[in-house]
This record gives structure tokens, sequence and C-alpha cells, in this order.
């Protein structure tokens, strides 16, 4: 093979990487478009007990009953925000307005849990009626998947790279 076959070679496959990335980053932006679709009856739920994410992260399992059925799902977000410091008068853990979970102080403990999610309180779940598993905890997301972003981008970047390359050796 010659220096530009194998050039073109590694092209087409960091490059058709690059296209995996991307079409599963819209993967995920599809099921989660079919989802928001689907879920859309809403029931209370109780919040049952809490569930270690890793990462000092804690959040609440909600119970909650469809058509006789008991369901259990665990609270899910957007993002976590991990950060050392916090403002005058900020709570240590918060909900942003873009669904992430922020943690001032670097962990969240369980008092910080009881506190937003007590024990035995209320919280909305979105569900889609045929299949009441699948639903969404205390709201239904406004924003795209993270995740879904992320693929996106590096798919994206990974071509540009190969084409940059290519570009400049050929």
């Amino acid at each position: 093979m010659t220096d530009e076959q194998i050039i073109m070679l590694v092209f087409l496959i960091i490059a058709g990487l690059g296209l995996i990335f991307i079409i599963v980053g819209i993967f995920i932006i599809l099921w989660q478009r079919r989802k928001v679709k689907l879920c859309q009856e809403m029931t209370h739920g109780i919040v049952v007990d809490y569930c270690y994410r890793g990462n000092g992260v804690i959040v609440p399992v909600v119970e909650y009953h469809v058509f006789g059925e008991t369901y259990k799902k665990v609270r899910t977000f957007r993002g976590y925000i991990t950060k050392s410091w916090r403002r005058d008068g900020e709570p240590y853990v918060r909900v942003t307005k873009n669904d992430c979970l922020s943690i001032a102080g670097g962990r969240m403990g369980k008092s910080d849990a009881q506190n937003m999610w007590p024990l035995g309180s209320n919280i909305a779940v979105y569900y889609h009626p045929m299949k009441p598993k699948m639903a969404f905890i205390e709201k239904i997301p406004e924003h795209q998947s993270i995740l879904a972003m992320i693929f996106i981008g590096v798919g994206i970047f990974l071509i540009i790279i190969m084409m940059l390359i290519v570009y400049f050796i050929l």
C-alpha cells in the first residue's frame, strides 16, 4: 500500500467512527423525544428510599401505583454539577432550571437528600399508560440529553480532525 492509500484508510476508519458517534447521539435524542411524547399521564408517587449514584450524589427512589401495580423508579437528572464553593445564601444542594443537580461543597449527605425529598413526600410521576414502568420523576425533560450532545460533538470533532489531516497531508 502506498502512503496515500494508508492515509485514506485511516481517514475512512476514523471518519466512520465519527459517523457512528453522530448516529448514536441522534438515536439517543430520538429515544428521549419518543419517551417524552409517550409519558404524558400523571400520577403521584411517594419517596420511599434514597439511591447513592456515586461521586457524592444521592437521589430519591419513588414508588408509584398505576392500575393496581406498584412500580419503583429512581429520579434521574440531566447532569450533576459539583463545586467546592458556594455563594452566600445558596443551598448546598439544589436542582437548576436545566434539571441538573448542583452540589456545593463537594459531596451530598443523606440529610441533604432528606431535606430536598423527605421520606413519604409526594412527587409527580409522568408515565406511559401502556408501559407504566417507563416514567419520569418530578418533571418531564425540556432539554436534550447531555450524553447525546457529547456523542454528536465527539463525532463531528473526529470528522473535522480527519478532514484537516487529510487536507494538510495530501
